[in-house]
């Protein structure tokens, strides 16, 4: 099992819209509003490898109908790494933009078209694809029920 590296969850994914998006749902028939709300991840493999998040760390990510950010933050709630920007649904396929962030992650992929396959069995959302650097990544997210 790989110990997870700052760079790790690059799309957490994500780790993983177009500048100029169209709402999501806009070409998706089978309901675009299915990735709307909060998600936590809750495993992920990086080139092939299992990650280990480090004890007290969590990565959340907050999709609304055309934007999506996630943010990893430590055990006191300082944000260690974010990436944010505007997305596409169709179908089963995810893509994202990012434009705005920190940490070394949001470097390697600011401004890059990433694309994704996702599809959500329950609560939790399965994405799958290749991270900014071309590794595979393939990420299992949970959504965060409100309290």
């Amino acid at each position: 099992m790989a110990t997870f590296v700052k760079s790790a969850p690059l799309c957490l994914a994500v780790a993983a819209g177009l500048a100029v998006a169209a709402p999501a749902g806009a070409d998706d028939p089978t309901g675009g509003d299915r990735l709307v709300g909060t998600w936590k991840v809750v495993s992920a493999k990086y080139g092939g490898m299992e990650v280990k998040f480090p004890e007290g760390t969590t990565t959340v990510k907050h999709v609304t109908p055309t934007r999506f950010m996630w943010a990893t933050y430590d055990k006191d709630g300082k944000v260690i790494q974010a990436v944010g920007g505007s997305y596409t649904l169709r179908g089963e396929d995810y893509t994202e933009t990012p434009e705005y962030g920190l940490g070394a992650v949001f470097e390697r992929v600011k401004g890059k078209t990433l694309a994704f396959k996702c599809r959500v069995e329950g609560n939790k959302w399965h994405h799958t694809g290749q991270a900014g650097g071309g590794q595979t990544l393939e990420e299992v997210w949970e959504r965060v029920e409100k309290k």
